[in-house]
């Protein structure tokens, strides 16, 4: 589909797709796929376009801005938006990304546990994967203008719930500090292993005093309470996803044992592992 020149490149590309007729409650559906390569005229305002966005960045930055929250997307970051509500965003100078706007199934549900626990703006170490899924729905439909539905929204699920795993580089996104950056890079990748100040800082080139204060004054958290903070999210995410008793998700997150688990997820959420799990998504 040829889009205008004003705002794209020769190379844009973008595909709606028709949602999968009486299966809107049962499955997750593309409302639209595509690829941009944007020149800096690019921006749009919406009152309402009734579907989730998930944008991946590619290149440039992408400013952004909804009723609770406003920021900047960078290359490497995911940007999900809810577009049942007023929001905005334009590029600043050139940039590049891909994207699906999804409905359907659980869409609001999960949305908003990824919001709540994540943010609108995520960092990710490697966002190939969501990449990956949205070209395999845009190779499809290059190929035989046609998305099997089953395929598509096992595609969406598994997106979002890469992201609804990443709480801990959550919020506004990047801390705007690279070394903080890191160092919360280190962490959620080292979940599972011990974890002390001076690993973390070490992560970072920094000795653990100096280093501590920095990572305090741009995350308002200590190192430790960082670190914990993250296992207890990662738990959450476990418990919601999984079937793996207590104790195993216990040692996958880093706690030295099930009852250390039990007693600081209780302290941090105020609620027992056992209710958290019961409850609705």
């Amino acid at each position: 589909m040829k889009l205008d020149p004003q705002y794209y490149e020769e190379s844009s590309v973008h595909y709606y797709v028709p949602q999968p007729a009486g299966q809107e409650k049962l499955l997750y559906y593309p409302v639209s796929v595509g690829y941009f390569d944007c020149k800096p005229s690019y921006g749009l305002h919406r009152n309402v376009f009734s579907s989730y966005l998930l944008l991946v960045m590619m290149t440039g930055s992408l400013s952004y801005q909804t009723r609770t929250s406003r920021g900047v997307a960078r290359a490497g970051q995911v940007l999900l938006l809810d577009c049942n509500a007023p929001h905005s965003y334009a590029a600043q100078g050139k940039c590049s990304f891909t994207f699906v706007h999804f409905a359907g199934a659980q869409s609001k549900d999960l949305y908003e546990e990824i919001e709540r626990t994540v943010g609108n703006l995520i960092t990710m170490s490697n966002p190939n994967d969501l990449h990956e899924a949205i070209g395999e729905m845009l190779q499809a439909m290059n190929e035989t203008h046609h998305l099997d539905a089953g395929e598509a929204s096992s595609l969406i699920y598994s997106m979002l719930m890469k992201l609804l795993s990443l709480s801990g580089l959550s919020g506004a996104g990047e801390s705007g500090n690279p070394v903080v950056d890191r160092a919360i890079a280190y962490i959620q990748s080292h979940l599972a292993d011990h974890l002390s100040v001076e690993d973390i800082a070490a992560s970072a080139g920094y000795s653990s005093g100096y280093f501590s204060h920095m990572f305090a004054e741009e995350t308002g958290l200590s190192p430790y309470q960082f670190v914990v903070k993250s296992r207890v999210e990662q738990a959450q995410k476990l418990l919601k996803t999984t079937r793996l008793p207590v104790q195993e998700i216990a040692f996958q997150c880093g706690f030295n044992s099930a009852a250390n688990f039990c007693y600081t997820f209780r302290k941090l959420t105020g609620v027992s592992t056992l209710e958290y799990r019961k409850r609705p998504l």
